[in-house]
């Protein structure tokens, strides 16, 4: 029997560095603790969520994954904690702390768990140095990022030092949806943003990827997309078509999107069992990995329930399980 990964989780530390100063103070991360069990993250003064030890707790989490089934969880920062909008010093010491964080709960238990750092991206041309870091000081395997940073997809060649800097490393990049570009200027709740907002940056962060030509210019990446890669599916076609239109969208030896996006990785995370068979067949064969974002309200429970729900053969299961995980993250879960 194949293992069950869970690629897509998350940590928040109990509690948090000291604010450094004023001009942090509105956006600088702090947990309001109500016991040991609950918290409230605060961002500045605003109530951000609700959160429970399941955030931070090690045995606790561990009693939810032999619950589950679960053999392994990767850890990857709350992505409210990345931190691209604090200027760098200030985002460098919520990094290390969230990466410290990471990197102690699988030094506890590495047959349990493997994990993703935080980078400050907001600073691409020093982000060598840094994933270097999270590397060899904190023992992470990857990162975690946005799908947009400030605003900047990740196509834009702003960010080609991040990607020859991952691609050098070997680092497994996760993308996960956040402050979608699309809703920002919208008199929207924080409700619509989360459930139809996420969906489309990501889709757009990847277009973004696709006819910018990054995989071209760095061809080992290895690069996820969480809730298995937003409305990518529902627009592929038409990014297809676009390709033929204008002739590669300009870029000479251009593959086609559809075949772009086969190379890239997705989580299972889409709650819907006809929805993931269509995309772990169709869309990326092989490539995409189970996820349930825990620990959040929205999480996919009964994830090996929901993956067998898909009715794949046992190779494709298999896969969905351990198989895409594993070559995404250049690691054999021993």
């Amino acid at each position: 029997m194949s293992k069950l990964i869970d690629v897509h989780t998350h940590v928040t530390p109990y509690q948090f560095p000291e604010c450094p100063g004023e001009p942090f103070a509105s956006k600088w991360p702090c947990m309001r603790c109500g016991s040991n069990v609950e918290a409230t993250l605060m961002i500045g003064d605003r109530p951000f969520r609700q959160l429970d030890d399941r955030s931070w707790d090690l045995a606790r989490r561990l009693t939810d994954m032999d619950r589950d089934g679960v053999d392994v969880q990767v850890l990857s920062p709350m992505p409210e904690l990345l931190s691209y909008w604090l200027d760098l010093a200030g985002a460098e010491i919520i990094c290390d702390h969230v990466n410290a964080q990471i990197a102690g709960m699988v030094s506890a238990s590495p047959s349990r768990f493997t994990g993703l750092g935080a980078l400050p991206l907001q600073n691409p041309a020093g982000s060598g140095r840094y994933l270097e870091r999270i590397r060899s000081e904190f023992g992470l395997i990857g990162v975690e990022i946005g799908s947009n940073i400030n605003g900047h997809l990740l196509g834009e060649r702003m960010f080609d030092p991040f990607w020859e800097a991952a691609e050098s490393l070997n680092m497994a990049v996760f993308v996960h949806a956040l402050h979608p570009v699309a809703t920002k200027s919208l008199d929207v709740t924080p409700t619509y943003t989360a459930f139809a907002g996420f969906p489309i940056d990501v889709a757009m962060s990847a277009a973004s990827m696709m006819l910018n030509g990054t995989l071209q210019r760095y061809p080992k990446l290895r690069v996820a997309f969480s809730h298995g890669g937003g409305a990518l599916t529902a627009i592929l076609g038409r990014l297809d078509r676009g390709w033929t239109a204008t002739g590669g969208y300009g870029i000479e030896g251009l593959e086609a999107p559809s075949i772009q996006a086969a190379r890239f990785f997705y989580d299972s995370n889409v709650y819907d069992a006809h929805g993931l068979s269509s995309l772990a067949t169709g869309m990326a064969p092989g490539h995409v990995f189970a996820g349930t974002d825990y620990p959040y309200l929205i999480q996919q429970e009964e994830l090996d329930a929901y993956l067998r729900a898909t009715h794949l053969g046992q190779q494709a299961l298999d896969d969905l399980r351990e198989g895409a995980a594993r070559r995404f993250l250049n690691t054999t879960f021993d």
